[in-house]
């Protein structure tokens, strides 16, 4: 029992200092919780009348009114991938012409290829050097595919032009 009273009371003396130290500290914390808040209120409202001045401060007819392609040459004047040029420039500047597109379309048979029992041939425009698949009843440019033989790939026009390639190679080529 004597072992008990001997730890009880040490024990008790702790409690109570915790029991004070915590309740000082609590009104302390009470208090700081306040600064802060005053703090967050103080520094709300100088954010917003900072905020008015600088409004007040813009002119935003002024900045519509120079709103203009000559209130930017000094950035053009200074980007890498942009030069500034001048009107007597552009009248120097000379066209280049395109090149023209042939006026008849000049195909030539180039393979043939079996799809199961489709029967396709490649076909090269050479105006525009595009080659095309086709078959029977397909179109090429403004061509109909009317049919395809061992020989013979027979195109034809809206207009009612045939054009017949040859499908045997010649001995020159």
């Amino acid at each position: 029992m004597l072992k008990e009273k001997m730890v009880f009371w040490p024990l008790l003396g702790v409690f109570i200092a915790i029991l004070i130290f915590g309740l000082t500290s609590q009104g302390k914390r009470e208090e700081a919780t306040e600064e802060l808040l005053q703090d967050i209120e103080l520094m709300t409202k100088r954010s917003m009348a900072k905020k008015k001045a600088t409004k007040r401060s813009w002119d935003l007819d002024g900045m519509k009114a120079v709103d203009v392609l000559d209130s930017y040459n000094v950035l053009l004047e200074r980007s890498p991938f942009f030069r500034v040029v001048s009107q007597e420039e552009i009248k120097e500047i000379k066209t280049i012409p395109l090149k023209e597109e042939p006026k008849d379309p000049v195909f030539k048979y180039k393979g043939r290829v079996m799809m199961g029992s489709e029967v396709m041939v490649i076909v090269e425009d050479q105006g525009t050097g595009k080659s095309s698949f086709v078959k029977e009843g397909d179109m090429v440019g403004d061509f109909l595919v009317l049919r395809i033989d061992e020989k013979e790939v027979v195109l034809k026009k809206s207009g009612g032009e045939e054009v017949v390639l040859s499908a045997v190679k010649k001995e020159e080529e």
